[in-house]
């Protein structure tokens, strides 16, 4: 017996022109919410009252999370915030000085989409944010577009990861505890070739082949001692290498 796993997550992960236009829309929505959220974020307001907001423009915008509503958004506001997937805390609140990380993702016609996005809250007199978030948020920026780079048919799945995570660990940074990226379509983790480490708990699927057609998010972070700095963008894989869906973040949004 031969199973047919390995044929049927390369069948999912092949999306078809109608589904990477679906996706598209699903990323464009998400932008439209974080495009509106600047004006939301300031100091004294909670990670729960964040992703109230947030859950109101689903509902105006006809969509639905794409994860359970308890955790979509995740939100960080600080360095005190829990990481991972966590539900945002009414107790901790948005202050100057704060990184504020937000994880959103909507499902539209049947497919989803997962970006993350950072905003820095300024002290009084603070023009800019400091040198050593600047630097981690650089450090994020290269360290995608290093993935991206090495993204392209015929790659690994680890081999794509490992481009990434050079970046950041030579930057000085503890390695991201998480892969590179995740397939996205009907779900948020839509199974597939995964672009992570050589690590158990992945199998053997960081070791299948990337292939055009198959749409990634690019996904990492870096700790500082005014939170985390994490970023997440969609990609498409062409063949010719991949193209971006999301608007790519490449500065700090200011408070």
């Amino acid at each position: 017996m031969t199973s047919a796993a390995p044929l049927l997550a390369r069948l999912r992960g092949r999306k078809s022109p109608a589904e990477v236009e679906r996706i598209r829309q699903a990323v464009a929505v998400t932008e439209q919410i974080v495009g509106v959220l600047t004006p939301q974020i300031r100091p004294g307001l909670s990670e729960r009252d964040l992703a109230a907001f947030v859950h109101a423009r689903f509902a105006d915008l006809g969509v639905s999370p794409a994860w359970p509503a308890e955790g979509c958004p995740i939100i960080n506001s600080g360095p005190s915030s829990d990481l991972g997937h966590t539900y945002p805390s009414a107790a901790i609140r948005i202050e100057p000085g704060h990184l504020v990380h937000i994880d959103l993702g909507v499902r539209r016609d049947g497919y989803c989409s997962d970006l993350q996005r950072m905003w820095y809250v300024r002290r009084p007199g603070e023009s800019a944010p400091p040198a050593d978030v600047q630097q981690a948020f650089s450090t994020v920026v290269r360290a995608i577009e290093a993935g991206a780079a090495a993204l392209r048919p015929g790659a690994r799945g680890f081999e794509v990861d490992a481009a990434a995570r050079k970046v950041v660990v030579e930057a000085g940074y503890p390695e991201f505890k998480h892969g590179l990226g995740h397939g996205l379509g009907r779900a948020v983790h839509d199974g597939g070739t995964m672009l992570g480490p050589r690590w158990p708990c992945y199998g053997r699927n960081v070791e299948a082949v990337v292939e055009a057609g198959n749409v990634f998010t690019l996904e990492l972070g870096v700790p500082t001692g005014s939170g985390l700095v994490g970023l997440e963008e969609e990609v498409l894989v062409t063949a010719a290498g991949c193209e971006f869906l999301s608007f790519r973040q490449r500065d700090l949004m200011l408070i």
